[in-house]
C-alpha cells in the first residue's frame, strides 16, 4: 500500500510543475485593440464596480452624461487583487504597485454595444515609488464587459453624480524579453 501511494505522489509531484507554469491563453480580440508584438500576458482579473457619470453641458449647451472615472475592486477568481480608478484611469494591486494609463487609447465596440461599454487597449506606466505585481505592465486590454453605459436619458441638473455598474475582464501585459 505504501509503495502506490509513493508512486501515486511522485506522479502528482511530476505533474504540478506544469500545471503551475501554465497561462491563461491572451483572448482573440479585434486588430484595433490588439496588443503590439513583444508582448505576453501578465494577470487576468475580473472588475466589478461602477463607470461615474458626471452631468455637465455639452458642446451643444444641452445637458448630457460624460465618464467621470471608473471605480472596481479587482479580483483573481475568489481573492481580490486591487482597484481601479481615477482619471486618468490607475490600477492599483494589493501589493501597493500601481499602473497608470497614459498616451491614447484604442477602441472596439463590444459584442452588445448597445448595453456594454467598448472594449479597449490602453498604454499603462508603473509609479516608481513602490514596484509589485502590476508594475511590469505596459499594457491593458479592457474586455468582457457588461453594462456601464450613461443613462439614455438626459440629466435634469448640472453636477448629478451616478455610478452605473459593470464587470469587465482586464488583461495585463508585459514586455516579452
Amino acid at each position: 500500500m505504501s509503495r502506490f501511494l509513493g508512486i501515486a505522489l511522485l506522479m502528482v509531484v511530476q505533474w504540478l510543475p506544469e500545471v503551475s507554469l501554465a497561462q491563461p491563453a491572451p483572448p482573440a480580440v479585434p486588430k484595433e485593440i490588439a496588443v503590439p508584438p513583444g508582448h505576453k500576458l501578465l494577470l487576468k482579473l475580473e472588475a466589478k464596480g461602477v463607470q461615474i457619470y458626471k452631468a455637465a453641458r455639452g458642446k451643444s449647451g444641452k445637458s448630457e452624461w460624460v465618464l467621470e472615472s471608473p471605480l472596481a475592486d479587482l479580483f483573481d477568481g475568489a481573492r481580490k487583487a486591487g482597484y481601479h480608478y481615477d482619471n486618468p484611469p490607475s490600477w492599483e494591486g494589493a501589493d501597493g504597485s500601481k499602473v497608470t494609463k497614459v498616451g491614447d487609447v484604442k477602441s472596439a465596440p463590444a459584442p452588445n454595444p448597445k448595453e456594454d461599454i467598448p472594449w479597449l487597449l490602453l498604454k499603462v506606466q508603473a509609479d516608481a515609488s513602490q514596484s509589485g505585481s502590476f508594475s511590469p505592465a505596459v499594457y491593458i486590454q479592457r474586455l468582457e464587459t457588461a453594462g456601464g453605459k450613461a443613462p439614455a436619458t438626459d440629466p435634469k441638473r448640472l453636477g448629478t453624480k451616478i455610478g452605473i455598474p459593470y464587470r469587465a475582464v482586464y488583461y495585463f501585459y508585459s514586455k516579452a524579453n
